[in-house]
């Protein structure tokens, strides 16, 4: 890894929050001309925090979405540099050369250091709510990697693999540490050979991790899977899971007369049970299939139409939890429409995260102000959709305890909730936005 410049800036979010309204991170200026072009790929369970990579992978952000401040890194090294995922108190997990932490609040960027033996370095990929378990992947010789995780700054340690018969066809060493639900319970990764099938890791009584083989129930592993044919799904790639680790997003593999089709599948953790999103989507007019990114506790999923985000899409979707058509994420966000509908039909846009609540969907995508002007500059940003989800009082009530404090958007302190949007102080100091009726 080589020295790392960190600059700090104030940004202006370019519309006021309410309801299906869509923010784009900028000082004001041109990305990439006046200020950094942002990619952001990840968004705290809360909602406050964000981060990703900048001018694709030439450094890094984090951001405090209350407070729009926003610090960039500017990494020199060659293998380039990305934040993956933000806990609650604003501390990120990626690499900059080896893996790294980058914590908003102290400006410190903390190398992650793999066990004594012959490890090159550990690829960080996602940590709980508060930062306590981190997960990831070491990488050995060759550039084999193997699932790991770290517990309350402890030693990494590998997670266990599944036994070669339940790996089937991708019997064989390597694994992946992907992603990680809220409370640390569920890990998700893959197993085997060629990046197998999606895998769980479940916390045990001792707080170490047992490998849970769920694909061998749902996934074709063998000749006699496919001629009972019982079972639909080719392939499953882990996505994310919900944070509350119910829902687990894969995209799955099924064939579809002589060819194969790339579908949204959700495993319900709890029910044991898969939900195949096969049916024929009225917005996938071209029949490319549905490219699901990211999930929330209630179920609703975003993604794109297309097999590989960016340049291989031809729209984002939203699909809503209990439903089995998707909309376009234009359709279902008016607000968002009026800003990305060209660039996301081109296939220049990507949602990529979503908060707990699902109140707010984070993604990045090419953007100008006008597409249609040649001499209009054109560049990436990150944007942030308020859906309206997950947002009244009852919800927060549940969760924090009674609102310790209830404001109007220009400070005013309201005795009840209002209309619109609300600010809402908890008795342990956070902040939420709180949509009144």
């Amino acid at each position: 890894m080589k020295k790392t410049f960190t600059l700090i800036a104030a940004l202006a979010l370019c519309s006021t929050a309410n309801a299906d309204s869509v923010k784009i991170l900028s000082t004001g200026g041109t990305p990439g001309v006046d200020e950094p072009q942002l990619m952001g790929l990840g968004i705290s369970p809360d909602g406050k925090y964000v981060c990703g990579p900048i001018e694709m992978g030439a450094g890094y952000f984090v951001g405090n979405l209350d407070t729009d401040e926003y610090i960039f890194a500017i990494s020199e090294d060659e293998e380039g540099s990305e934040l993956r995922h933000i806990d609650n108190n604003g501390v990120a997990i990626g690499y900059n050369g080896p893996g790294i932490t980058y914590s908003f609040a102290t400006r410190e960027e903390s190398v992650l250091t793999p066990p004594e033996g012959d490890w090159k370095y550990i690829l960080g990929e996602a940590l709980t709510n508060d930062g306590s378990i981190l997960v990831g992947s070491l990488v050995g010789k060759g550039f084999a990697t193997y699932a790991a995780y770290s517990k309350d700054g402890g030693e990494w340690t590998q997670l266990p693999m599944p036994s070669d018969e339940d790996l089937g066809r991708y019997a064989g060493q390597g694994s992946t540490a992907k992603y990680i639900s809220g409370d640390g319970k569920y890990i998700v990764g893959t197993v085997g050979n060629n990046m197998g099938p999606a895998t769980l890791w479940i916390m045990n009584s001792d707080g170490g991790y047992d490998v849970d083989p769920f694909y061998t129930r749902f996934v074709i592993m063998t000749d006699e899977d496919l001629a009972a044919g019982e079972k639909i799904l080719f392939g499953l790639s882990p996505i994310g899971i919900s944070n509350n680790g119910k829902y687990l997003l894969c995209n799955g593999t099924v064939a579809s007369g002589e060819s194969f089709s790339l579908v949204p599948v959700v495993y319900d953790t709890e029910e044991d049970t898969v939900k195949i999103y096969n049916e024929d989507q009225n917005i996938d007019e071209y029949g490319m299939g549905l490219y699901a990114s990211a999930i929330d506790d209630k179920g609703n999923f975003v993604g794109i139409i297309g097999q590989q985000p960016l340049y291989g899409s031809v729209g984002c979707f939203y699909m809503k939890a209990g439903a089995t058509q998707a909309e376009s994420l234009s359709t279902a966000f008016p607000a968002y429409g009026e800003k990305f509908s060209f660039p996301e039909a081109i296939g220049y846009v990507i949602p990529t995260a979503m908060s707990a609540d699902g109140s707010l969907i984070l993604g990045y995508g090419f953007y100008s102000e006008d597409f249609y002007d040649d001499e209009e500059p054109a560049y990436f940003v990150t944007f942030v959709i308020n859906t309206g989800e997950g947002t009244s009082v009852d919800a927060v009530t549940t969760a924090s305890g009674e609102p310790e404090a209830i404001y109007s958007l220009d400070g005013k302190k309201l005795n009840k909730l209002g209309k619109g949007i609300n600010i809402i102080r908890m008795p342990d100091g956070s902040v939420k936005k709180v949509l009144g009726k």
